[in-house]
C-alpha cells in the first residue's frame, strides 16, 4: 500500500506520461489532441469492478503485460459509447458511425492504448531508478477484449502467478478537437512489484 506522499508522486508521473500521450496522439492525428490525469486512486483488487461500470454491461478493453522492473498488467478500459466515439474521431467519421466493434474499430482501440501505454511507461522507466541506473518497464502489443468487468479482471490476471490485491486507477480526460471521450487507466503491478514500486517512488521523492 502506497503512502499519500508515494501516491502523489505516482500520480506526477502519470500527468507526465499524460503529457507525452498528448504530444504522440497530436502527431499521429495530425490535429489537437489533450490527455489530463484527473487523480490517481489506489483501490483493492475486488473494487476495481465497481468502478468500471454496471456489472451487468460489458465494457472494451485493450489490455498490455507490462516487463521489466516492474510487471503486470496496464489495461485502458472504457464503455461503448465512449470507445466507439473515439473509434470515429479516430478514423475521421461523423459521430455516431461505428455502432459494433468491427476490426477497425479494434485496431484503432489498440492503437491508441498501444501510445498511451508507451507514453505512461516511458515516464514511469525514466522516473523509475535508485541512483545507479534506471529501470525500464515496457508493455506487451494491447490485446483487444469485449467483456463484463469481472470477467475482464480475470482475463486480465489469469497469466499472473500472484496477482496484486492492489489496483491504480487513473481518472484520464482525453480531448480531440474539443470532443471529450472518457476512458479509465488501471495499472495492476504483480504483488512481488508493489514493494519494488514503493522503493522507487521513495528514491525518486528524496
Amino acid at each position: 500500500m502506497l503512502s499519500p506522499e508515494q501516491l502523489t508522486a505516482l500520480t506526477d508521473l502519470f500527468r507526465i506520461g499524460a503529457t507525452e500521450a498528448t504530444a504522440a496522439l497530436s502527431r499521429w492525428l495530425g490535429r489537437p489532441a489533450r490527455m489530463t490525469v484527473e487523480r490517481v486512486d489506489q483501490l483493492a483488487l475486488a473494487d476495481a469492478t465497481e468502478v468500471l461500470g454496471d456489472s451487468e454491461s460489458p465494457i472494451a478493453a485493450c489490455v498490455m503485460s507490462m516487463r521489466g522492473r516492474v510487471t503486470g498488467q496496464l489495461i485502458l478500459a472504457f464503455d461503448d459509447a465512449s470507445g466507439l466515439s473515439l473509434a470515429d474521431l479516430l478514423l475521421e467519421k461523423p459521430a455516431g458511425t461505428s455502432t459494433t466493434w468491427g476490426e477497425i474499430e479494434r485496431s484503432a482501440a489498440q492503437e491508441t492504448a498501444n501510445i498511451v501505454g508507451c507514453a505512461y511507461l516511458n515516464a514511469l522507466s525514466r522516473s523509475f531508478h535508485d541512483g545507479t541506473a534506471t529501470h525500464e518497464v515496457l508493455p506487451s502489443p494491447p490485446q483487444f477484449t469485449h467483456d463484463y468487468p469481472q470477467s475482464l479482471l480475470q482475463f486480465a490476471l489469469m497469466n499472473q502467478a500472484a496477482a496484486s490485491d492492489l489496483v491504480f486507477l487513473t481518472e484520464t480526460q482525453f480531448h480531440i478537437d474539443g470532443s471529450p471521450v472518457n476512458w479509465n487507466l488501471l495499472f495492476i503491478p504483480d504483488a512481488d512489484c508493489v514493494t519494488t514500486i514503493e522503493n522507487l517512488l521513495l528514491f525518486g521523492m528524496k
